[in-house]
């Protein structure tokens, strides 16, 4: 107990130092490169000032004005825009605020600086608030409310008093699991648009990938119930496991509709979060246990919970329904699907649905990051998942996902150039979130308090 006490008093320190040296004095990112991101070019010899919180100036240091006090960061840095986790997890309140906390820091710890949260609760509203006040060493938080689902969805009348009721509550979408029938979808749609309130996530089997589309779905999770428009109506098919996402109707997918799909999502201007990370940690059967089981960010993640999804890998793999060659071919769709909305101007968004199977809090957008390169996209594409598009899909093109005067000053300071270094999380130097600047040497010791906690 003591131990835990000491610990909370550490975090709760270093929110007081990190603010304490950012929100009351201007900071100066000296003599850096930087990725803008308006562009896939890089600027030498620039110079970031940041004021509550903003960036007001970039521009050659040679032109810079340093205002008076400011703190100064010097060094060989790469400077980026803040990543964001568009399909995260926040534990529940039932897991302590202690471990809550924790988590947020950790995602910051890997460049995170916004986080959609999709299992929500009323705790993260609190949480949500807090980030905003800079009360914590956190990302931003978008967060929807608690789900909808055969169990909570029961009838229409409830589930339209469940948007109302969520919509009153100050969620910023709602969440939707599998199992939702569609009398009870199109009640929470209808009422949902009445209030200009997004939805988002699963799809039911009953709704389908069209009926989602024309109801006007904020975003398409997990490449969601494409894999059934791909493979064409399937008599007496039951719908499979949650996780397995059209897996076995690999053998009858039509190619020619992959373009169908994709040209269908981009005129219903519909994002996907496809999480491909998710399902190849599930069915690629050259990713070994032990070498994800060591993967960066790992050992964040307690015991049990690792035992626990090493269990679930292998129950899926010793089954009789997967097929390696099948598996593979799997995630090749996948991936030709996601470089298909990409080019047909379906927008895609960086998530990696951490902290779900063999993927730490804000490790695993990296390599999220890198499966995107691997469907075709270039460096600077992928990274767009996570920046530019970010501000397109919140509405705030001007304000977020950019290093630019207006700019929220939420950025990265890496060794190395992002462009030819995917993933790099390795290569964090400083984070900067909402113009608070965490170090190198400070990210190693709010690392390790994390690591402190998250393990107990």
């Amino acid at each position: 107990m003591k131990k835990q006490v000491f610990v909370l008093l550490v975090l709760f320190f270093l929110v007081l130092v990190i603010a304490e040296t950012s929100r009351t004095e201007p900071i100066v990112i000296q003599n850096v490169t930087v990725l803008t991101m308006e562009n896939d070019q890089l600027h030498q010899n620039q110079t970031v000032i940041i004021q509550n919180g903003v960036i007001q100036w970039v521009g050659h240091d040679s032109e810079a004005t340093i205002p008076e006090g400011a703190v100064i960061i010097e060094g060989n840095f790469y400077v980026m825009p803040g990543l964001a986790e568009m399909h995260a997890h926040i534990p529940p309140p039932r897991e302590g605020m202690e471990r809550m906390e924790a988590t947020l820091a950790l995602y910051l710890s890997q460049g995170v600086t916004t986080i959609r949260g999709m299992l929500g609760n009323p705790a993260h509203l609190e949480l949500r608030d807090r980030a905003a006040a800079g009360e914590l060493v956190s990302p931003r938080i978008i967060t929807s409310g608690p789900s909808f689902n055969s169990n909570s969805a029961t009838d229409p009348v409830t589930t339209r008093n469940m948007v109302r009721e969520q919509f009153e509550a100050g969620y910023d979408l709602l969440k939707f699991h599998p199992g939702i029938s569609l009398e009870n979808f199109e009640a929470a749609t209808e009422e949902a648009n009445r209030l200009n309130f997004e939805f988002s996530g699963h799809i039911s089997f009953e709704v389908g990938l069209e009926r989602s589309l024309k109801a006007g779905k904020g975003t398409i999770d997990h490449l969601d119930r494409y894999m059934e428009f791909l493979a064409g109506e399937v008599e007496g098919r039951e719908d499979p496991p949650i996780i397995y996402f059209g897996y076995d109707l690999t053998p009858m997918v039509n190619q020619e509709r992959i373009e169908d799909a994709a040209k269908l999502t981009a005129n219903a201007g519909v994002w996907n979060v496809p999480t491909n990370t998710l399902l190849e940690n599930v069915f690629n059967p050259y990713l070994e246990l032990e070498e994800m089981k060591n993967w960066p960010g790992m050992n964040f993640i307690p015991e049990n919970v690792v035992n626990g999804w090493v269990n679930y890998v292998r129950s899926v793999r010793e089954s009789d329904a997967y097929d390696p060659d099948q598996a593979i071919r799997f995630l090749e769709i996948r991936k030709e699907l996601t470089r298909a909305l990409y080019m047909n101007g379906a927008g895609l968004l960086l998530g990696a649905d951490a902290p779900q199977i063999f993927n730490p809090p804000g490790f695993s957008v990296h390599r999220e990051l890198h499966l995107l390169t691997e469907a075709g996209l270039t460096a600077y594409e992928a990274i767009k998942t996570g920046t530019v598009n970010i501000g397109t899909y919140l509405g705030e093109p001007n304000l977020t996902g950019k290093v630019a005067p207006g700019y929220r000053a939420d950025l990265i300071l890496l060794s190395t150039n992002p462009l030819e270094s995917i993933p790099f999380m390795s290569f964090i130097e400083g984070v900067i979130y909402q113009g608070n600047y965490i170090s190198r040497e400070e990210l190693d010791d709010l690392l390790s308090e994390i690591q402190d906690i998250l393990n107990e």
